[in-house]
């Protein structure tokens, strides 16, 4: 074999293998960014008032879900809910922001009819009363996937959903709201009506995560087999313990290092 021909092969046996290790780190990427990280749930909290939103941290973003009329923009507690509007007519996947809600088989809806004029609902603010008055589901039997998209991998999240029906409506094509499980690893189930009397109120629950890519998903299904809802959700970007503490530590030593200095100067003015 010729000096030439060696050359020819050594180089296209390189530029295979370099082409091998460029395609195995975009599939490594690819995977990076769409693994989902466990998340660790709360005890679902029946809903009470204003101070229900979690201020933790600080908000990435929040939504309120709902049909193609509604829901406004809402604040609660400070904290802003943007709408998420669901199209009408046959919709399995819509994306607002960085949130994305897919369903499959069936199609995704939305309602407008979740609030009630009768108590404990009618107690609430009225800015809460909007932002549990509407609400996304599923038709029955099948599955929400929620999507969190725009996150930074290593970051620790605050994830707070809610799921309310007051009216003890129904779903347009059937079926019923009851309650909903949040799974990722992890599951939390909530319930759309803690009484099932008109006027009853639901429930939220806060998990915590650390992100293992971009994207973090968790699934949304129903226990009886009916129809998954949720009115609203928050994500918020929390400090971990040991930054907190650093940064309380760090305050610490600056004040002392103010005090001392401050105490310097009154010896200096007496003398």
């Amino acid at each position: 074999m010729s000096q030439r021909t060696c050359s020819r092969s050594h180089t296209s046996s390189l530029a295979m293998l370099i082409t091998a290790f460029a395609a195995l780190a975009a599939s490594l990427a690819v995977s990076a960014t769409s693994q989902a990280a466990p998340i660790t749930w709360s005890s679902p909290q029946t809903v009470s008032g204003d101070s229900d939103v979690d201020t933790t941290g600080s908000l990435v973003y929040a939504f309120t879900f709902g049909g193609t009329s509604a829901p406004p923009s809402t604040t609660v507690n400070g904290v802003t809910f943007s709408p998420f509007r669901i199209p009408g007519g046959i919709v399995t996947s819509t994306t607002v922001g960085n949130v994305t809600l897919t369903e499959s088989p069936g199609q995704l809806s939305g309602l407008n009819t979740f609030g009630s004029a009768s108590a404990p609902f009618s107690g609430l603010s009225s800015d809460y009363q909007s932002l549990l008055g509407t609400g996304a589901y599923a038709d029955a039997p099948n599955t929400i996937t929620v999507s969190l998209n725009g996150l930074t991998s290593g970051q620790d999240y605050l994830l707070q959903w809610w799921t309310n029906n007051s009216s003890n409506a129904s779903p347009v094509f059937g079926g019923s709201f009851t309650n909903t499980t949040a799974t990722a690893v992890n599951a939390v189930t909530l319930d759309a009506n803690t009484t099932n009397l008109v006027g009853g109120l639901g429930q939220f629950a806060i998990g915590t995560f650390t992100a293992a890519g971009t994207t973090q998903a968790f699934a949304l299904t129903e226990s009886s087999g009916f129809n998954p809802l949720i009115n609203a959700l928050q994500v918020r970007a929390v400090p971990e313990p040991a930054t907190t503490a650093l940064a309380a530590a760090a305050a610490a030593a600056g004040w002392i290092v103010w005090r001392r200095r401050n105490r310097q100067s009154d010896s200096v003015s007496r003398s």
